[in-house]
């Protein structure tokens, strides 16, 4: 098995290829956050290591956070798969969310 460190910038659509992104715009998913990788890495059930203080050295005054993957699988597999986990996340979330519309407020 190897180690495999996981920045949120792999991930991040907003990001040019040569600022960090990894995967193509296709698969990638806009403002990724540590704990959204660390839902999708649990529910994979990747064995990781989450250090959320850590800055990518591309943009070190940025405390983005990065997790540690334990695996035989490819980064660029890994990365594909979080992102689709964490696509799937966000659309649950968005569907269980309450129509506030047309509700009033209590005074």
């Amino acid at each position: 098995m190897k180690e495999v460190m996981i920045w949120p910038i792999y991930l991040d659509a907003d990001k040019s290829l040569s600022e960090g992104r990894k995967i193509s715009k296709e698969y990638a998913i806009s403002e990724p956050r540590i704990k959204e990788i660390v839902k999708a890495t649990q529910k994979l059930k990747y064995k990781y290591y989450a250090e959320e203080d850590k800055s990518y050295p591309g943009e070190w005054y940025n405390k983005s956070g990065r997790i540690l993957i334990e695996t035989d699988d490819s980064k660029k597999e890994i990365l594909i798969n979080l992102s689709n986990t964490i696509k799937q996340i966000r659309e649950t979330k968005k569907q269980q969310k309450p129509n506030k519309k047309g509700k009033k407020r209590k005074r």
